[in-house]
């Protein structure tokens, strides 16, 4: 029983070492979780330039519609001023997030945002928004697609 215990402990012990050790050598940005109630909304990775421990990664993406269109994303329905949060397992630094609404392909508007929650419009339409931020590692954008009905 004992040697199962001490293996046990040892294959977890491993698990989370890995776990970290393949933190520090990413050369990828985390990826937000977005939400709007219980709804989770897809995101797609957009442009970012991010420092590994051994490398570091710059890569740049088309604009956030196209990115959609692209991907393939599908919109996450809501309702009229619903309350999007966006959450990150690595919190970026402070005051660095940002969040547009694309109102054509070349065309944005930034969207206030407070404590991670941004308000979705009242008008019923399909809406294109990019989240961006920094950390120490680097920068990174994500791209979302949300329907007001």
């Amino acid at each position: 029983m004992k040697k199962f215990l001490i293996t046990l402990l040892v294959l977890i012990a491993l698990g989370i070492g890995g776990n970290f050790v393949t933190g520090l050598f990413s050369a990828k940005p985390p990826l937000p979780t977005i939400t709007v109630g219980e709804k989770k909304v897809e995101v797609a990775q957009g442009s970012y330039c991010w420092n590994g421990l051994l490398n570091s990664v710059c890569a740049d993406t088309s604009s956030p519609p196209e990115l959609i269109k692209n991907q393939e994303l599908k919109p996450v329905v809501v309702p009229p001023d619903s309350q999007l949060k966006i959450e990150f397992k690595d919190e970026p630094k402070e005051n660095t997030l940002v969040v547009n609404r694309w109102l054509t392909n070349e065309k944005t508007e930034n969207v206030p945002i407070n404590d991670n929650v941004i308000l979705l419009p009242k008008e019923k339409g399909v809406y294109v928004y990019d989240v961006s931020a920094r950390w120490e590692k680097g920068d990174s954008s994500y791209a979302f697609v949300i329907e007001v009905r």
